[in-house]
């Protein structure tokens, strides 16, 4: 049987990826509609998504053994079909079902990141592998965007239901078009890797080589930064420097943007340049001094300057993550990059769980989003330190 067209699956795992992000997504962008009829504080949606998240690690650790049991693509299939679950969940509207909802979206995104993985590295050219899960990664930014531009305008037309409808017709429709794909994507399942795999195979298969575990560390960081510059940027614009919300809105639209762009132009150079990990060093230093001429917000610099420098900000800050996904799935064992992409990610969600809370500690502390910001300059540099780590270990072996 031919191998499959690369251009397929990157456009498959991509669409999967929108279909996650979405249900992610769509918690916070309805948080005032869902918080009005339940009769809840619209804040409340900050326990959701450490739900969300939370789940996603826990699930992170599994998902390698059901690629490897079931197959990539049926791995795919499940994620949207649980992604499909908990917009259902979500439909019911009551409140004790909005958690049950969450860690659905949380067990979809895990499932995609690992089903995705192994496809690309499976049928993707070695020589454009760090382009080609750039590419799979903009479906986050993506997911994100289209709620956050469609989900509105549904919600005041035709309620909030609808909203989640789509994202449920989507998934739906996602998953019952890759079960055109399943047979021939996954002639490679191993029926007894259940047997030989558990819940923490994926973390201490990164433990035991070098390369993966730096690299896993500095995901933990990378994901601090770059969550916390997406939480926060709105804040300090608007409560300390002055902006007006719309304009704040329109920054962190930028960053979102830029974003997608840095991913696939940082996956190109790594291709290119064929230092991938370099790439990831480079990023991080970049961010820090992001991190650090936050400062100058304060002095309230005029519009056209804050949408440059939140370009490059969030040019490098998230621009790692398909890259990272791509090293992940060169330096693994051989059969076993499902596994080492779960290990990686239960890193990953760790700092998307720990970074905006221990953010939010230090400002209590400090009194300025931008001082605080600066402290952040210290978790970029942590990612550098730990990438560089890992350039040097890949050296010696």
């Amino acid at each position: 049987m031919s191998a499959p067209s690369i251009v397929v699956v990157v456009l498959v795992t991509t669409a999967a990826q929108i279909a996650s992000a979405m249900g992610i997504a769509i918690f916070p962008v309805l948080a005032p509609q869902l918080a009005r009829m339940l009769d809840i504080d619209a804040s409340a949606v900050g326990y959701l998504m450490s739900i969300l998240f939370g789940t996603a690690m826990l699930a992170s650790g599994a998902v390698g053994t059901v690629v490897l049991r079931w197959g990539a693509c049926r791995a795919m299939q499940w994620s949207l079909w649980i992604c499909a679950a908990g917009m259902i969940a979500g439909l019911a509207g009551k409140l004790w079902l909005m958690p049950v909802a969450a860690m659905c979206s949380g067990i979809s995104t895990a499932l995609a990141a690992a089903g995705a993985a192994h496809l690309l590295y499976r049928f993707g050219p070695p020589a454009r592998r760090n382009l080609i899960f750039s590419i799979k990664q903009t479906g986050v930014p993506l997911g994100w965007a289209a709620i956050a531009l469609v989900a509105p305008v549904l919600t005041v037309a035709f309620g909030w239901r609808v909203s989640m409808l789509v994202v449920l017709a989507y998934s739906v429709a996602g998953a019952l078009l890759l079960g055109r794909w399943r047979r021939q994507w996954d002639d490679d399942r191993d029926p007894g890797a259940a047997s030989r795999t558990n819940l923490l195979t994926g973390v201490g298969v990164l433990w035991r080589y070098p390369v993966l575990r730096y690299l896993a560390m500095a995901g933990f960081f990378f994901s601090f930064v770059q969550l916390c510059l997406g939480t926060f940027t709105v804040n300090l614009l608007v409560q300390e420097a002055g902006y007006s919300l719309v304009a704040a809105g329109a920054m962190l639209s930028l960053v979102q943007v830029s974003g997608m762009a840095g991913r696939l132009v940082f996956g190109w150079m790594a291709d290119r340049g064929g230092r991938a990990i370099m790439v990831l060093v480079l990023t991080s230093l970049a961010a820090a001094l992001g991190c650090v001429a936050s400062l100058l917000i304060a002095q309230r610099p005029p519009v056209a300057a804050l949408a440059v420098f939140y370009a490059l900000f969030g040019f490098v800050a998230y621009g790692w993550n398909g890259v990272m996904h791509a090293q992940i799935a060169r330096l693994s064992p051989p059969g076993m990059v499902s596994v080492a992409t779960g290990g990686m990610m239960v890193w990953v969600f760790g700092g998307i769980l720990a970074g905006p809370a221990l953010f939010a500690a230090a400002y209590r502390g400090i009194g300025s989003y931008t001082s605080t910001f600066v402290l952040l300059a210290a978790a970029a540099l942590a990612s550098a330190a730990l990438a560089a780590a890992a350039a040097r270990a890949e050296r010696r072996t």
